[in-house]
Protein backbone atom coordinates (compact mmCIF):
# COMPACT_ATOMS: atom_id res chain seq x y z
CA UNK A 1 0.00 0.00 0.00
CA UNK A 2 1.02 3.49 -0.74
CA UNK A 3 0.26 6.80 1.10
CA UNK A 4 -0.41 9.83 -0.81
CA UNK A 5 -1.15 13.03 0.70
CA UNK A 6 -1.32 17.00 -0.67
CA UNK A 7 0.49 19.51 1.12
CA UNK A 8 -2.29 20.19 3.86
CA UNK A 9 -2.58 16.67 4.25
CA UNK A 10 0.77 15.85 4.52
CA UNK A 11 1.54 18.09 7.57
CA UNK A 12 -1.54 17.00 9.23
CA UNK A 13 -1.16 12.75 9.13
CA UNK A 14 2.61 13.18 9.80
CA UNK A 15 1.71 15.10 13.01
CA UNK A 16 -1.32 13.31 14.16
CA UNK A 17 -1.81 10.38 12.29
CA UNK A 18 -5.28 9.77 10.89
CA UNK A 19 -8.10 8.71 12.42
CA UNK A 20 -12.05 8.61 10.76
CA UNK A 21 -12.74 11.79 12.51
CA UNK A 22 -10.24 13.36 10.53
CA UNK A 23 -12.07 12.93 6.91
CA UNK A 24 -15.06 14.58 5.38
CA UNK A 25 -14.79 13.45 2.27
CA UNK A 26 -14.51 10.15 0.37
CA UNK A 27 -13.96 9.89 -3.25
CA UNK A 28 -14.94 7.21 -6.12
CA UNK A 29 -13.61 7.27 -9.22
CA UNK A 30 -14.28 5.76 -12.47
CA UNK A 31 -12.64 2.80 -13.22
CA UNK A 32 -14.52 0.18 -14.74
CA UNK A 33 -13.76 -3.40 -13.18
CA UNK A 34 -10.34 -1.86 -11.77
CA UNK A 35 -12.44 -1.23 -8.96
CA UNK A 36 -12.24 -4.51 -7.91
CA UNK A 37 -8.62 -4.18 -6.94
CA UNK A 38 -9.78 -1.68 -3.61
CA UNK A 39 -12.00 -4.48 -2.38
CA UNK A 40 -9.65 -4.71 0.67
CA UNK A 41 -9.40 -1.30 1.18
CA UNK A 42 -13.36 -0.60 0.77
CA UNK A 43 -13.59 -3.63 3.47
CA UNK A 44 -11.00 -1.75 5.76
CA UNK A 45 -12.79 1.60 5.30
CA UNK A 46 -16.72 0.58 5.82
CA UNK A 47 -15.08 -0.65 9.24
CA UNK A 48 -13.20 2.51 9.69
CA UNK A 49 -16.14 4.59 9.29
CA UNK A 50 -18.32 3.25 11.81
CA UNK A 51 -16.45 4.48 14.68
CA UNK A 52 -17.09 8.27 13.40
CA UNK A 53 -20.51 10.12 13.55
CA UNK A 54 -19.80 13.30 11.44
CA UNK A 55 -21.19 14.05 8.44
CA UNK A 56 -19.30 12.11 5.01
CA UNK A 57 -19.89 13.84 2.06
CA UNK A 58 -19.37 10.92 -0.42
CA UNK A 59 -18.71 11.66 -4.22
CA UNK A 60 -18.61 9.53 -6.86
CA UNK A 61 -18.32 9.24 -10.96
CA UNK A 62 -19.00 5.46 -12.55
CA UNK A 63 -18.16 2.63 -10.87
CA UNK A 64 -16.47 4.99 -8.01
CA UNK A 65 -20.48 5.77 -7.55
CA UNK A 66 -21.94 2.43 -7.12
CA UNK A 67 -18.91 2.14 -4.36
CA UNK A 68 -19.89 5.76 -2.51
CA UNK A 69 -23.84 4.38 -3.08
CA UNK A 70 -22.79 1.22 -0.58
CA UNK A 71 -21.13 3.42 1.57
CA UNK A 72 -24.36 5.47 1.82
CA UNK A 73 -26.39 2.18 2.52
CA UNK A 74 -28.07 1.58 5.96
CA UNK A 75 -26.44 -2.00 5.83
CA UNK A 76 -23.05 -1.03 3.89
CA UNK A 77 -21.46 -4.42 4.54
CA UNK A 78 -24.10 -6.21 2.87
CA UNK A 79 -24.69 -3.72 0.18
CA UNK A 80 -20.71 -3.78 -0.79
CA UNK A 81 -20.85 -7.60 -1.14
CA UNK A 82 -23.96 -7.53 -3.02
CA UNK A 83 -22.21 -5.30 -5.21
CA UNK A 84 -19.84 -7.47 -5.87
CA UNK A 85 -21.20 -10.52 -6.19
CA UNK A 86 -23.25 -8.67 -8.83
CA UNK A 87 -20.26 -7.07 -10.84
CA UNK A 88 -18.42 -9.85 -10.53
CA UNK A 89 -21.03 -12.00 -12.23
CA UNK A 90 -21.95 -10.37 -14.65
CA UNK A 91 -22.24 -12.21 -18.27
CA UNK A 92 -23.27 -10.65 -21.82
CA UNK A 93 -23.87 -12.41 -25.39
CA UNK A 94 -20.83 -12.26 -27.47
CA UNK A 95 -21.66 -9.06 -29.11
CA UNK A 96 -23.60 -7.10 -26.73
CA UNK A 97 -26.09 -3.98 -27.86
CA UNK A 98 -25.56 -0.89 -25.52
CA UNK A 99 -29.20 -1.82 -23.87
CA UNK A 100 -28.10 -5.19 -22.92
CA UNK A 101 -25.24 -3.81 -21.50
CA UNK A 102 -27.26 -0.97 -20.07
CA UNK A 103 -30.28 -3.97 -19.04
CA UNK A 104 -27.16 -5.55 -17.11
CA UNK A 105 -26.07 -2.51 -15.02
CA UNK A 106 -29.39 -2.26 -13.99
CA UNK A 107 -29.68 -5.29 -12.78
CA UNK A 108 -25.83 -4.92 -10.60
CA UNK A 109 -27.77 -1.87 -9.28
CA UNK A 110 -30.67 -3.33 -8.27
CA UNK A 111 -28.57 -6.14 -5.86
CA UNK A 112 -26.35 -2.93 -4.35
CA UNK A 113 -29.98 -1.38 -3.24
CA UNK A 114 -31.73 -4.54 -2.03
CA UNK A 115 -35.34 -4.81 -1.09
CA UNK A 116 -35.29 -1.35 0.55
CA UNK A 117 -34.71 0.50 -2.57
CA UNK A 118 -33.14 3.98 -2.96
CA UNK A 119 -34.33 4.71 0.66
CA UNK A 120 -31.74 2.35 2.49
CA UNK A 121 -29.05 4.82 0.70
CA UNK A 122 -31.05 8.50 0.56
CA UNK A 123 -32.28 7.95 4.61
CA UNK A 124 -28.90 7.50 6.13
CA UNK A 125 -27.89 9.63 8.80
CA UNK A 126 -24.88 11.41 8.16
CA UNK A 127 -24.00 10.10 4.77
CA UNK A 128 -24.85 12.01 1.73
CA UNK A 129 -24.49 10.68 -1.81
CA UNK A 130 -23.04 13.19 -4.44
CA UNK A 131 -23.20 11.62 -8.44
CA UNK A 132 -21.38 13.15 -11.30
CA UNK A 133 -23.29 12.26 -14.61
CA UNK A 134 -22.57 14.14 -18.17
CA UNK A 135 -25.03 15.49 -20.54
CA UNK A 136 -24.13 14.85 -23.91
CA UNK A 137 -24.57 17.83 -26.26
CA UNK A 138 -23.98 17.65 -30.62
CA UNK A 139 -22.77 14.20 -31.82
CA UNK A 140 -21.87 12.71 -28.74
CA UNK A 141 -25.80 12.80 -28.31
CA UNK A 142 -26.31 11.06 -31.45
CA UNK A 143 -28.57 7.72 -31.65
CA UNK A 144 -26.18 6.80 -34.56
CA UNK A 145 -22.71 4.93 -33.06
CA UNK A 146 -21.50 6.09 -35.63
CA UNK A 147 -22.05 10.12 -35.61
CA UNK A 148 -21.55 9.54 -32.09
CA UNK A 149 -17.75 7.96 -32.17
CA UNK A 150 -17.14 11.14 -34.67
CA UNK A 151 -18.36 13.52 -31.49
CA UNK A 152 -16.35 11.88 -28.94
CA UNK A 153 -13.41 11.45 -31.62
CA UNK A 154 -13.04 15.65 -32.14
CA UNK A 155 -13.60 15.86 -28.14
CA UNK A 156 -10.79 13.94 -27.93
CA UNK A 157 -8.25 16.08 -29.93
CA UNK A 158 -10.39 19.01 -29.03
CA UNK A 159 -9.40 17.98 -25.47
CA UNK A 160 -5.78 18.12 -26.43
CA UNK A 161 -5.77 21.90 -26.63
CA UNK A 162 -7.94 22.43 -23.68
CA UNK A 163 -9.71 20.53 -21.13
CA UNK A 164 -12.07 23.59 -21.40
CA UNK A 165 -13.32 22.50 -25.31
CA UNK A 166 -15.03 19.89 -23.50
CA UNK A 167 -17.79 22.48 -22.87
CA UNK A 168 -18.41 22.24 -26.44
CA UNK A 169 -20.23 19.16 -26.24
CA UNK A 170 -20.65 18.18 -22.53
CA UNK A 171 -21.87 19.31 -19.51
CA UNK A 172 -21.33 18.12 -15.88
CA UNK A 173 -24.25 17.09 -13.78
CA UNK A 174 -24.11 17.19 -10.28
CA UNK A 175 -26.89 15.32 -8.14
CA UNK A 176 -26.26 15.26 -5.07
CA UNK A 177 -27.90 14.56 -2.01
CA UNK A 178 -30.38 18.12 -0.60
CA UNK A 179 -28.31 17.61 2.32
CA UNK A 180 -25.16 17.90 1.40
CA UNK A 181 -22.83 20.56 1.77
CA UNK A 182 -20.04 19.54 -0.20
CA UNK A 183 -20.06 22.50 -3.15
CA UNK A 184 -21.38 25.67 -1.35
CA UNK A 185 -18.70 26.80 -3.66
CA UNK A 186 -19.87 26.27 -7.45
CA UNK A 187 -17.99 25.09 -9.96
CA UNK A 188 -16.49 27.20 -13.23
CA UNK A 189 -14.21 25.14 -14.73
CA UNK A 190 -17.07 23.72 -17.27
CA UNK A 191 -20.02 23.87 -17.15
CA UNK A 192 -21.97 22.30 -14.57
CA UNK A 193 -25.97 21.85 -13.25
CA UNK A 194 -27.39 20.61 -9.99
CA UNK A 195 -29.66 18.69 -9.46
CA UNK A 196 -31.13 16.71 -6.42
CA UNK A 197 -30.68 13.10 -5.41
CA UNK A 198 -34.24 11.61 -4.27
CA UNK A 199 -35.33 8.05 -4.70
CA UNK A 200 -37.20 8.28 -8.19
CA UNK A 201 -34.13 9.18 -9.47
CA UNK A 202 -31.54 7.60 -7.66
CA UNK A 203 -30.80 4.19 -9.99
CA UNK A 204 -31.14 5.98 -13.55
CA UNK A 205 -28.37 8.05 -11.93
CA UNK A 206 -26.21 5.47 -11.10
CA UNK A 207 -27.02 4.21 -14.32
CA UNK A 208 -26.04 7.25 -16.13
CA UNK A 209 -22.75 7.82 -14.51
CA UNK A 210 -21.59 3.87 -15.01
CA UNK A 211 -22.38 4.53 -18.87
CA UNK A 212 -19.39 4.18 -20.85
CA UNK A 213 -19.28 6.48 -23.71
CA UNK A 214 -20.41 4.35 -27.33
CA UNK A 215 -20.11 0.92 -25.47
CA UNK A 216 -23.92 1.51 -22.80
CA UNK A 217 -26.81 3.17 -24.05
CA UNK A 218 -27.30 6.95 -21.91
CA UNK A 219 -29.94 7.36 -20.11
CA UNK A 220 -32.61 9.74 -21.27
CA UNK A 221 -34.12 13.01 -19.55
CA UNK A 222 -32.36 12.58 -16.07
CA UNK A 223 -31.77 16.11 -15.42
CA UNK A 224 -34.03 17.33 -18.48
CA UNK A 225 -34.37 16.27 -21.53
CA UNK A 226 -31.41 15.45 -23.28
CA UNK A 227 -28.65 12.22 -22.96
CA UNK A 228 -26.73 11.21 -19.94
CA UNK A 229 -23.33 9.33 -19.87
CA UNK A 230 -20.46 8.41 -17.50
CA UNK A 231 -19.44 11.31 -15.23
CA UNK A 232 -16.07 9.89 -16.09
CA UNK A 233 -16.03 12.14 -19.39
CA UNK A 234 -15.90 15.14 -17.72
CA UNK A 235 -14.19 13.96 -13.99
CA UNK A 236 -12.50 10.45 -14.60
CA UNK A 237 -10.46 10.95 -11.05
CA UNK A 238 -11.27 14.76 -10.20
CA UNK A 239 -9.37 18.06 -10.52
CA UNK A 240 -12.22 19.92 -8.36
CA UNK A 241 -11.40 22.28 -5.54
CA UNK A 242 -12.26 19.34 -2.85
CA UNK A 243 -10.89 21.68 0.24
CA UNK A 244 -13.11 21.35 3.28
CA UNK A 245 -12.78 23.83 5.83
CA UNK A 246 -12.31 21.12 8.79
CA UNK A 247 -11.02 17.77 7.80
CA UNK A 248 -9.75 16.27 4.95
CA UNK A 249 -10.95 13.94 1.43
CA UNK A 250 -9.93 10.20 1.68
CA UNK A 251 -9.28 8.72 -1.96
CA UNK A 252 -9.01 5.35 -2.66
CA UNK A 253 -7.32 5.03 -5.94
CA UNK A 254 -6.23 2.24 -8.25
CA UNK A 255 -3.29 4.46 -9.85
CA UNK A 256 -1.36 7.11 -8.29
CA UNK A 257 -1.57 9.59 -10.62
CA UNK A 258 -5.74 10.75 -11.31
CA UNK A 259 -6.37 11.17 -14.56
CA UNK A 260 -8.82 14.74 -14.45
CA UNK A 261 -10.81 13.09 -17.58
CA UNK A 262 -11.81 10.66 -19.66
CA UNK A 263 -9.77 11.85 -22.45
CA UNK A 264 -6.45 12.82 -20.59
CA UNK A 265 -5.65 8.98 -19.69
CA UNK A 266 -2.16 8.31 -21.46
CA UNK A 267 -2.69 6.80 -25.08
CA UNK A 268 -0.13 4.41 -24.42
CA UNK A 269 -0.19 4.12 -20.83
CA UNK A 270 -3.58 4.74 -19.27
CA UNK A 271 -2.02 4.85 -15.72
CA UNK A 272 0.65 7.29 -16.74
CA UNK A 273 -1.78 10.06 -17.58
CA UNK A 274 -0.32 13.43 -19.84
CA UNK A 275 -2.60 15.87 -18.43
CA UNK A 276 -2.10 15.58 -14.60
CA UNK A 277 -4.60 17.09 -11.64
CA UNK A 278 -3.85 20.60 -9.66
CA UNK A 279 -1.58 20.13 -6.61
CA UNK A 280 -3.53 22.98 -5.15
CA UNK A 281 -7.01 21.12 -5.65
CA UNK A 282 -5.08 17.85 -3.74
CA UNK A 283 -4.26 20.16 -0.54
CA UNK A 284 -6.22 18.42 1.62
CA UNK A 285 -6.49 14.93 0.05
CA UNK A 286 -5.43 11.53 1.36
CA UNK A 287 -4.66 8.68 -1.48
CA UNK A 288 -4.76 4.91 -0.52
CA UNK A 289 -3.48 3.54 -3.56
CA UNK A 290 -1.96 -0.32 -4.37
CA UNK A 291 1.81 -0.58 -4.48
CA UNK A 292 3.22 -1.51 -8.34
CA UNK A 293 4.78 -4.65 -6.15
CA UNK A 294 1.03 -5.36 -5.23
CA UNK A 295 -0.52 -5.24 -8.82
CA UNK A 296 2.31 -7.39 -10.06
CA UNK A 297 1.66 -9.69 -7.74
CA UNK A 298 -2.39 -10.37 -9.48
CA UNK A 299 -3.19 -13.02 -11.87
CA UNK A 300 -1.92 -12.09 -15.48
CA UNK A 301 0.18 -9.12 -13.20
CA UNK A 302 -2.36 -6.30 -13.54
CA UNK A 303 -5.48 -5.16 -12.70
CA UNK A 304 -9.06 -6.20 -13.95
CA UNK A 305 -10.25 -4.06 -17.12
CA UNK A 306 -13.30 -3.98 -19.16
CA UNK A 307 -10.67 -5.64 -22.13
CA UNK A 308 -11.61 -8.96 -19.77
CA UNK A 309 -14.59 -9.77 -21.52
CA UNK A 310 -13.24 -9.35 -24.58
CA UNK A 311 -9.84 -11.22 -24.00
CA UNK A 312 -10.99 -14.30 -21.57
CA UNK A 313 -13.67 -16.64 -21.08
CA UNK A 314 -16.83 -15.69 -19.17
CA UNK A 315 -15.62 -18.55 -16.64
CA UNK A 316 -11.68 -17.13 -16.78
CA UNK A 317 -12.72 -13.41 -16.56
CA UNK A 318 -14.64 -14.54 -12.91
CA UNK A 319 -12.01 -17.27 -11.82
CA UNK A 320 -9.38 -14.22 -12.33
CA UNK A 321 -11.47 -11.41 -10.85
CA UNK A 322 -12.30 -13.42 -7.30
CA UNK A 323 -9.07 -14.11 -7.11
CA UNK A 324 -8.06 -10.39 -7.11
CA UNK A 325 -10.45 -9.94 -4.80
CA UNK A 326 -9.19 -12.30 -2.22
CA UNK A 327 -5.49 -10.91 -2.78
CA UNK A 328 -6.90 -7.56 -1.28
CA UNK A 329 -7.07 -8.85 1.57
CA UNK A 330 -3.63 -8.26 1.92
CA UNK A 331 -4.45 -4.75 1.92
CA UNK A 332 -6.96 -5.03 4.43
CA UNK A 333 -4.33 -6.20 6.76
CA UNK A 334 -1.24 -3.34 5.91
CA UNK A 335 -4.33 -0.11 6.46
CA UNK A 336 -4.88 -2.58 10.41
CA UNK A 337 -2.14 -1.74 11.33
CA UNK A 338 -0.79 1.03 9.27
CA UNK A 339 1.50 3.71 10.93
CA UNK A 340 0.25 7.00 8.99
CA UNK A 341 3.02 8.52 10.14
CA UNK A 342 5.81 6.78 9.01
CA UNK A 343 4.32 6.23 5.62
CA UNK A 344 2.78 8.94 4.15
CA UNK A 345 4.61 10.61 1.48
CA UNK A 346 3.88 13.73 -0.94
CA UNK A 347 1.61 13.58 -3.94
CA UNK A 348 4.18 11.80 -6.63
CA UNK A 349 3.20 14.45 -9.75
Amino acid sequence: MRVYAGEQALQHVRAQGLSPFDIKVLLGASSGPKWLVLHGIDCFLQQFFKASESDLELLGTSAGAWRMATYAHQNPETAYRNLSEAYIEQTYSAKPSGKEIQEGCRKVIHQLLGEQGAEAVLATKGRHLNVIATQCHGLTASKNKHLKSLGYGLAAINNRCSRKTLAWQFSRILIHDPRSQLFNRRLTDLPTRYADLYSGNLEDTLLATGAIPVIIDGVEGLAGEGVYQDGGITDYAFDLPLLPKDGFVLFPHFANIPVPGWFDKGWINQYRPWRKPSKANYAKTIMLVPSEEFVASLPYKKIPDRHDFLNLSDQERISYWRKVVAQTEVLTDDLATMHWQSRVEPLPW
